[in-house]
């Protein structure tokens, strides 16, 4: 970044990103000029007498005038604009759901109960069903998706706002001291229009509240989007009914799984924010996009602005946290995949649906193309496959209980190891908790040997070496093994607040939780 610009020349287009943007808006070395600031010949401002960038006079109230109309046109609060956007983007038409609809909608959460206490166990306080319209899923839905999208809103406001800052022209500076709240306010209502489009789209695809394995709905209640289930099953080639059957069991499967590991949930939006930590804005884009937008066009401009801000540039340690994401989604949509198939063995078409399913989660579609690309991020279970293979590899040889246990604690989830080798989970895991229990075991000793030796001091106040000495204990410099890739879908112990942040939080001596 540059201020090279501050004397009146052109705007370097190779070396000051967002410089471009200045000059639409101040005219060339940040004067009021052009399509904002010409008033009579020579692009004098209309208010004489105040001397500007470069020596030339311009309005400071046009500049006040300039930057409200900007900001009005991008505020209104997230979520409403968000809706605004939505409502565009939402495929029509978008039938309401008939009293008929919704009795066969409940009708299909009990008896996804009933098959589902059969195979795993259920979760206390997860609410009624709802059968929702495409745009009631967007409203249900739209504070979840902000809460999940949040980093990544934060950190590219924030490093929105410091370009501007240090782009704009050093005159124009001490007017723009202030200006850090509007920036943010501004780059949170873009962003929200942002979501607003990506998720008007995808309502016209989604078929249940859990269609990315995480708990949107307002108060994680069931539900499925009616709109979309009938032409799925068309596409698929089942009974309606039965499509709507499996949903829902898989459906309720995911939130019981979240009900019983509460903080499962959290480590995926810590996954998310290891993400949003990395992200870059694409200056280069914004500067040749700011210097070929007519500045006298400002919805035009503001359209732009909004798509070129959110399109992040990634990063090498961006490829790495989403990969990471990416599996701790495959995970978890690979454990409800295996829950939902047993459960449904009564469904004639379960083989054809689960395949259905799979592929629709596999291939990314015209939606999912497009929230990646608004939002900067693709939340498809790439190894959902893998993922599901590990589940019925130990719902096979231990039994559901063992299946069921991998989210007893963070320690315990899949790393990408263990989906590239599914058998080897169970001996990496025994020999994992073998090696934590002997260091704590040895750290339980040689804490109980310095407590005997400072008891059992002389008179001259040597220590007294115990049976137990410390060279007795068992050699604590043993290796974890491999667990893989970092970027493994648990990571290791979780980050950022799980019950398993960083180091061990087990006591010393204790026993690990069983595998």
């Amino acid at each position: 970044m540059t201020d090279k610009n501050r004397e009146g020349d052109q705007p370097d287009d190779n070396n000051d990103p967002l410089g471009n943007i200045f000059g639409m808006l101040f005219g060339p070395g940040g004067q009021m000029g052009g399509a904002f600031g010409q008033s009579g010949s020579g692009g004098q401002s209309g208010s004489a007498g105040q001397a500007g960038p470069g020596g030339l006079p311009f309005d400071p109230a046009m500049l006040g005038g300039i930057m409200q109309q900007l900001q009005g046109m991008l505020s209104g609060g997230s979520q409403t604009g968000g809706m605004r956007a939505a409502e565009q983007h939402i495929p029509q038409p978008d039938p309401e759901v008939t009293e008929e609809v919704t009795r066969a909608s409940h009708d299909a959460f009990r008896l996804a109960e009933l098959w589902l206490e059969d195979v795993t166990t259920s979760a206390v306080g997860v609410p009624e069903a709802i059968a929702l319209t495409r745009r009631e899923w967007v409203e249900q839905t739209f504070e979840g998706w902000q809460r999940l999208v949040r980093p990544i809103q934060s950190n590219m406001s924030s490093a929105l706002t410091a370009s501007i800052a240090e782009q704009a022209p050093e005159e124009l500076k001490p007017m723009l001291a202030g200006a850090g709240q509007m920036f943010t306010s501004m780059s949170e209502s873009m962003f929200g229009m942002q979501l607003g489009e990506a998720l008007g789209a995808l309502s016209g695809s989604v078929l249940s509240g859990t269609e990315y394995g995480l708990p949107l709905i307002k108060g994680s209640r069931p539900a499925l989007i009616e709109a979309n289930i009938t032409g799925a099953a068309s596409e698929i080639g089942v009974e309606a009914t039965e499509l709507r059957i499996h949903l829902a069991v898989r459906e309720l499967a995911l939130l019981w799984l979240f009900k019983r590991s509460p903080w499962l949930a959290g480590h995926v939006e810590t996954a998310l924010s290891k993400y949003a930590s990395g992200i870059e804005l694409d200056l280069d884009r914004i500067q040749g996009m700011a210097g070929s937008i007519d500045p006298s066009r400002m919805q035009e401009m503001s359209e732009e602005i909004r798509r070129g801000l959110f399109d992040p540039k990634p990063t090498e340690a961006q490829h790495q946290a989403l990969t990471s994401l990416q599996n701790l989604l495959s995970v978890i949509a690979g454990w409800a995949d295996v829950v939902a198939y047993r459960a449904c063995a009564q469904l004639g078409s379960r083989d054809t649906i689960r395949e259905a399913l799979r592929e629709r989660q596999a291939t990314e579609g015209a939606a999912d193309r497009t929230f990646a690309q608004l939002v900067g991020m693709d939340l498809r279970p790439a190894r959902l496959r893998d993922a599901a293979a590990l589940f019925s590899y130990l719902e096979q040889t231990e039994g559901p209980e063992a299946r069921d246990a991998v989210f007893n604690h963070p320690d315990l989830l899949p790393t990408t190891q263990d989906l590239d080798d599914p058998l080897g989970y169970r001996e990496r895991r025994s020999q994992e908790w073998s090696t934590d229990s002997s260091m704590d075991e040895a750290l339980a000793r040689l804490l109980a040997d310095e407590g005997a030796g400072s008891a059992g001091d002389d008179d001259t106040g040597s220590p007294t070496t115990g049976p137990a000495d410390a060279a007795a204990a068992p050699s604590t410099d043993a290796s974890t093994p491999d667990d893989g890739d970092a970027s493994a879908a648990g990571d290791g112990p979780a980050d950022g607040g799980d019950p398993g942040d960083g180091d061990d939080d087990r006591p010393s001596g204790s026993t690990p939780p069983s595998p």
